[in-house]
């Protein structure tokens, strides 16, 4: 019995014992757990509750022209809060917000009142002039955070290149959406401590940390001859009245894009964000997004290959009826009662569909895929903008006899404008298919080069023997046209006609580079 009684003893002790060990392992747990494991979301968590922060908005970048002229810009404006646990004039605050910012005073009101937050926005971007008046009310509780306002210097000028901002500065087309990353900068905060109503706790330490200012991006545009390109795209809307109407100039030797345009444009500074429908249309960059059948122009791509492949010469006869058959199927010229007796050099000045047609059915479904493929059609080119199309190409299985031939002056296939000027401008520049871009270089704010784009080849299209009968022969295309107005003294000018895009294309004989620029048109109706 006594012996029973000391064993219980025994266990009773060992059972407090093990519970005490339990309560400090479990306590050493929780305290490494929280001094250790957590410290840094412990001691972050505090710093929140006894510090009050105001964002400190970075300066978004600049962006350029190829010239350095600035194409938007930022300047700085102010944000506007109240700090409800500051204010000791609540009705004074409240009715000189509304009425310098021309805000709902009861909605202002609730906010200048309510401690339960410890700040409240008021408004966005507010201009100095305004700021000013609500720095020399001397009010209490009134925080002014500096941030900045987008700028574009030529208002609708390059509207679906540069695209637009939200009101945060956040890119939301065009550029301003690509190079995001880049222009948008790093905010900053003002950090204070203060006491558990949010009132700032005289002499004690403040933080400051500095935003840092978003890159400067250079575009390859010139502003020069962007405006001209404008201008000629406005003249054509009054006077034709399209849909839409676009145009692209590129610099042949290098893929860098000189000029883009797309009417309807509209006013950067003010794009019409309450018709959201019409706001994505009008932005949307048809140069690069949208695909179309090419049509005539395309017939200086087939001329190429089939000099290239030598199943043609500049000099060749061709018979033009108006029409040829092909698989029972009637395919017609343009020119209904035909163009004769031809070489290759009139088919080309002519545009005649008969003699493309000729020369796709020479050249057969392999080799026209293969030089698809060499002129970038049929998958994006990666010119550095969001959204690019890649084209649309048949199924090379599913290519009948009559499809190809009408592959041969630019039916049956899709592409987009940016891809069929780069493929263009390959076989004029000596058979090099240049990757385009707009982004020429990215520099900080301190003015240190951050990135820059070179030209790359993509791919080698054809050789230069047969670029420069290609220049020859799209040379007579303009002087047997008579096109007066295109001439330029001291250079040879060369070009295609076509029922949508018309090609523009310079050349001069005492420069190193042989082609200096090439210009497209396309017009929706």
């Amino acid at each position: 019995m006594y012996n029973n009684s000391i064993v219980s003893l025994q266990k009773r002790l060992l059972a407090i014992f093990l519970l005490i060990i339990s309560i400090f392992f479990v306590l050493i747990v929780r305290i490494f757990t929280l001094q250790v494991i957590k410290s840094d979301w412990l001691r972050a968590k505090a710093a929140s509750q006894w510090t009050r922060d105001l964002p400190i908005n970075a300066k978004r970048g600049s962006i350029l022209d190829c010239n350095g002229a600035k194409l938007a810009e930022s300047y700085s404006t102010y944000d506007v809060y109240v700090r409800a646990s500051m204010v000791n004039e609540p009705v004074k605050v409240a009715q000189l917000l509304s009425k310098t910012i021309g805000l709902d005073y009861e909605d202002t009101f609730k906010k200048v009142t309510n401690v339960m937050v410890s700040e409240s926005l008021i408004k966005l971007q507010v201009e100095n002039s305004v700021a000013q008046k609500l720095i020399d009310s001397n009010l209490k509780g009134i925080m002014l955070s500096e941030n900045s306002k987008r700028f574009y210097p030529y208002g609708d000028l390059l509207t679906q290149v540069l695209g637009f901002t939200t009101i945060d500065n956040v890119g939301q087309a065009g550029v301003e959406l690509y190079a995001d990353k880049y222009l948008q900068g790093i905010k900053g905060y003002a950090l204070e401590e203060s006491d558990v109503n949010g009132v700032k706790i005289d002499n004690t330490l403040s933080t400051y940390i500095p935003s840092v200012d978003g890159c400067d991006v250079k575009l390859t545009i010139d502003v020069n001859i962007q405006k001209i390109v404008e201008n000629a795209l406005k003249v054509l809307c009054e006077e034709q009245k399209p849909k839409t109407a676009t145009a692209i100039v590129m610099n042949p030797n290098s893929g860098e894009i000189v000029a883009m345009s797309s009417k309807p444009s509209f006013n950067l500074n003010e794009p019409p964000r309450d018709n959201v429908q019409n706001l994505l249309s009008t932005v949307k960059n048809l140069s690069i997004v949208d695909v179309y059948e090419p049509g005539s122009t395309f017939k200086v791509l087939t001329t190429a290959t089939a000099i290239e492949e030598k199943v043609t010469t500049p000099n060749e006869g061709f018979y033009d009826p108006g029409y040829r058959i092909v698989d029972g199927e009637k395919i017609k010229c343009w020119k209904l009662i035909g163009h004769g007796q031809q070489t290759m050099t009139d088919g080309l000045c002519n545009s005649c569909n008969s003699v493309f047609v000729d020369l796709a059915l020479r050249l057969g479904t392999d080799k026209m895929y293969e030089y698809f493929k060499k002129y970038g059609f049929g998958s994006p080119l990666g010119v550095d903008f969001s959204g690019e199309a890649g084209g649309i190409l048949m199924n090379k299985d599913n290519v009948k006899r009559v499809d190809l031939a009408r592959m041969g002056f630019g039916q049956a296939i899709a592409v987009s404008p940016i891809q069929l000027i780069s493929s263009i401008c390959s076989v004029l520049n000596g058979g090099k298919l240049y990757k385009p871009y707009f982004i020429s270089e990215v520099s900080s704010s301190t003015g240190d080069l951050v990135a820059r784009n070179t030209p790359e080849v993509l791919n080698n299209t054809i050789s230069e023997s047969t670029s420069a009968t290609i220049r020859e022969m799209m040379e007579r295309v303009v002087t047997k046209s008579n096109a007066i107005n295109a001439f330029i003294p001291g250079y040879r000018v060369s070009g295609k006609t076509g029922v949508l895009p018309i090609y523009y294309t310079v050349e001069n004989n005492n420069k190193t580079h042989i082609l200096l620029i090439c210009v497209f048109f396309i017009v929706n109706f």
